[in-house]
């Protein structure tokens, strides 16, 4: 046995519980491939401690020893490949990219002579992850282009190391291009300059350049002696990477959820209101008006009594795709209540918000296609503008809502009645602005 390992495989040990205590909690993909890579390199580890100094069983554990650090890498890898949007695409990475690896460096550490053998997987390596990327891409030219090249170069440098006898180095250049290729696509994945995102990547870069740089000590310094605590650093910064990560998105997360509906993605009551003070503010300037529409779906309970409460839920996601196709990026349309949404929208003049209503009226005029469902409802509004109903958010959210309601005690809702007409939508106005429109 080798007892040097062993401060490693109880702090790889304490790890493994540290992420599998987080996915009962998190259950995402990407926490699983982690937790997934942190527990074979555990059995990297593992297989170190026990390994003899010499024979068969030294070599079978040395194999099995760097099978589950190459298994750990590429678990890495995959879950931070934006391709690997399912469980069926993730196993076709790992299958297309770990089979060659795992051949190659089986190859080498039992002492396959074949040259052959080694060109043919090679190429295998190279080709078979190029052909599941070119068929699940779907980035610009410049990224498809770099992934070509990187995999080119590094078949061309694995098929070298083979040429000139060393197959040891080619099961280098692939650890250190596997995680060197993690941490790009760690960067790439989240895209933003936080304590855990450049302690990964760091870690990744880092845990790449220490096969190289080791095997360069064996060969021109092999008096130097260095801990093997020194090279094992690059993990560590990874593994504390990847939980300053989670806990960096589970604060935005937090703070995302502060402003936003959590089921439609919508602005909340809190973020509705700092947009119409925005919004009124902008228009005490420009002397533009503003338009306040309250939107209830009409018979939304008997969606939910018929269907059940998870298709009510994607109804309200579909309802609010069709309401933003029909708004400006300048609108905010919030999730005001259960199945009522408030839209804020800057309008030159009162003829202005009469054709957003128009428009608003015509997203539901057709039944919703919800999961093969055909899912029937409307839209009853509610108009109030500024400056004539209100010249604060409390009378105009007040305005909004009386006229709403209105509309709904007279049981004339224009949803379902194609566009409606300028007398029917006035109808749904606050009393102040129909006024304005009688006078006008």
């Amino acid at each position: 046995m080798t007892f040097s390992t062993l401060p490693n495989l109880i702090a790889l040990a304490v790890l493994v519980a540290v992420f599998w205590a987080i996915s009962r909690k998190e259950t995402t993909e990407r926490l699983h491939l982690w937790l997934a890579g942190w527990v074979l390199v555990l059995l990297h580890f593992t297989a170190q401690f026990l390994s003899p100094a010499t024979g068969q069983v030294s070599n079978l554990l040395t194999a099995a020893s760097l099978d589950c650090l190459l298994l750990a890498t590429i678990a890495f890898l995959t879950s931070v490949a934006s391709i690997a949007t399912n469980w069926q695409r993730q196993a076709l990475i790992i299958a297309a990219v770990g089979a060659p690896c795992l051949a190659y460096v089986n190859g080498a550490i039992w002492e396959v002579s074949s040259h052959a053998f080694y060109y043919l997987v090679i190429a295998v390596g190279a080709i078979a992850p190029l052909i599941v990327f070119w068929r699940l891409q779907h980035h610009s030219p410049w990224y498809v282009a770099s992934v070509i090249a990187g995999t080119l170069v590094s078949g061309a440098m694995t098929a070298w190391a083979v040429a000139v006898g060393n197959s040891d180095l080619g099961i280098t250049v692939i650890l250190t291009v596997l995680n060197i290729s993690a941490g790009t696509l760690y960067w790439r994945h989240h895209s933003r300059a936080t304590a855990g995102v450049l302690t990964t990547v760091a870690g990744f870069g880092l845990w790449g350049l220490v096969f190289p740089i080791s095997m360069v000590f064996d060969k021109r310094y092999p008096n130097v002696q260095i801990d093997a605590e020194v090279w094992n650093i690059p993990k560590y910064l990874v593994a504390v990477g990847m939980i300053l990560t989670l806990l960096e998105d589970q604060i935005e997360r937090s703070n995302y959820l502060a402003y936003h509906d959590d089921l439609t993605g919508l602005p909340n009551r809190r973020l509705l209101d700092d947009r119409l003070d925005q919004a009124l503010a902008h228009a005490r300037r420009t002397g533009n008006k503003v338009a306040v529409l309250l939107l209830d779906l009409d018979h939304f309970k008997d969606v939910n009594d018929t269907f059940g409460h998870r298709i009510g839920d994607l109804t309200l996601q579909v309802v609010v795709a069709q309401l933003a196709e029909r708004i400006r990026e300048s609108d905010t349309l919030a999730r005001s209540g259960g199945d009522e949404f408030t839209l804020v929208s800057e309008v030159k003049d009162k003829h202005g918000a009469v054709a957003l209503v128009a428009a608003l009226d015509s997203a539901l005029a057709n039944p919703l296609n919800v999961q093969g469902l055909q899912v029937r409802t409307g839209l009853s509004i509610g108009l109030a503008l500024y400056p004539e109903d209100g010249s604060d958010p409390d009378q105009l959210h007040a305005a909004a809502d009386k006229a709403m309601y209105i509309v709904k005690r007279a049981g004339r809702s224009p949803a379902g009645n194609g566009k409606p007409r300028l007398d029917e939508v006035i109808s749904a106005c606050a009393p102040a602005t129909k006024a304005q429109f009688g006078s006008a």
